[in-house]
């Protein structure tokens, strides 16, 4: 574990490394910082290669002591050869519908899971419009704690709860910006490790071994272009940060990739705030593609900036077209892919149609999960709520 302590992104106090919503000092936002004379003594080429085949060969790098091992990270790095030629660029589709619960969000669960064993933290609760309830739930199961999924009423609460017996599945009847609301509020009454809030700075670590992979099954070589979908903008700020520090490290001599990210239309206020070079404002998720349906994104100014950094963007993709590029994902490659994927296809066509990918470039597009497989529900094992945190308590038998 090389991780040394929480810096503030406001007024940059460092504190110990522990589970906190935020900076104790001035409320702000707070990211791990990292050991790197340690990280350059003790990582090497060497060093990773002799590790397992899951995100612990990278465990130089990450935050957490405790190893929670159920199947996740160490994806295929696939190389699309029909869509390379119809596009004109070297593509290669790094597939992380390979994890356990087939996302990336396995990633994010597993750090989130090692880091609760590491402070004593028996119970796990986060919000979910389907992929990280599931990852959430596989992990606890994986390691004895409570997994508690906030879900937006539909048909993916039903799934997860079908899918995970031993996890509590409240179905929240509003949005998924309504289940954050209500996790923030529990926040407050509960002990427990939230993993979009006291453990999220040690969870989302988790998405940056992607990077990490790419650079790794690339033979160290880092690729000319990264496109990814986005929804609270978490994954491409931390794919951005991954590759930073496979550099930083010594690991790649190349720059970090040039970073391009794809929101839903009905569901992009990180898009229109690139575009608008302006501020980010809230908005009502309407878009149809579940894993991109949130309106107000955590790491949204993150993202931005890290298309800015590096001279990439982000685009809103329409529904219709991410239906078109779903479907031309599957026809070209046999890979069902849900349809953040295909959100990602449509912002890559657009980039090349738009001379901002050059022909010829090495373009790895972050397939994020599997098409999701149906279930039949189990609507008995829900509870439905209000989104309140009263409404819990009484689910929970805790209020009289």
């Amino acid at each position: 574990m090389s991780a040394s302590g929480l810096r503030c992104r406001v007024c940059e106090t460092v504190s110990r490394p522990e589970p906190v919503d935020a900076c104790r000092r001035c409320d702000g936002p707070t990211d791990l910082t990292y050991d790197w004379a340690r990280i350059a003594r003790d990582v090497s080429h060497a060093s990773i290669a002799a590790g397992p085949p899951s995100l612990w060969r990278y465990d130089g790098l990450l935050p957490a002591g405790a190893r929670v091992e159920f199947g996740a990270g160490w994806t295929p790095l696939h190389r699309a050869d029909r869509l390379s030629e119809l596009l004109e660029v070297d593509l290669h589709l790094k597939l992380e519908g390979h994890n356990p619960t087939h996302s990336y969000k396995d990633r994010i669960a597993t750090i989130a899971a090692a880091t609760a064993l590491d402070h004593g933290v028996t119970t796990l609760c986060c919000s979910s419009t389907g992929n990280l309830g599931h990852a959430v739930a596989a992990a606890a199961a994986a390691t004895g704690l409570e997994a508690i999924v906030l879900a937006p009423v539909g048909g993916e609460a039903a799934a997860v709860a079908a899918r995970h017996p031993g996890a509590r599945v409240f179905a929240v009847a509003g949005t998924y910006d309504d289940c954050r609301r209500l996790e923030l509020e529990l926040g407050g009454l509960f002990p427990w490790g939230f993993v979009s809030g006291n453990l999220h700075p040690y969870a989302s670590e988790g998405a940056k071994t992607i990077s990490f992979e790419i650079a790794e099954q690339l033979g160290w070589q880092l690729p000319d272009v990264v496109v990814c979908p986005a929804a609270s903008g978490t994954l491409f700020a931390k794919l951005a940060q991954g590759f930073a520090e496979v550099t930083r490290a010594g690991l790649a001599a190349e720059r970090v990739p040039r970073m391009f990210a794809a929101q839903a239309l009905g569901s992009s206020p990180i898009a229109t705030a690139f575009a608008g070079d302006r501020g980010i404002s809230r908005v009502e998720a309407t878009t149809g593609v579940a894993s991109l349906a949130v309106g107000d994104p955590s790491h949204g100014d993150l993202a931005i900036g890290a298309a800015r950094a590096t001279g990439g963007g982000i685009v809103a993709v329409a529904e219709d077209v991410i239906e078109e590029n779903t479907a031309l994902l599957g026809d070209t490659t046999g890979i069902e892919a849900d349809c953040a994927g295909g959100a990602a296809l449509g912002a890559l066509v657009h980039a090349v149609s738009q001379g901002k990918i050059a022909r010829g470039s090495r373009v790895v597009l972050v397939v994020t999960g599997a098409r999701p497989e149906p279930v039949e529900s189990d609507v008995a094992r829900l509870t439905t709520i209000t989104p309140d945190a009263d409404a819990v308590l009484s689910a929970l038998g805790l209020r009289s």
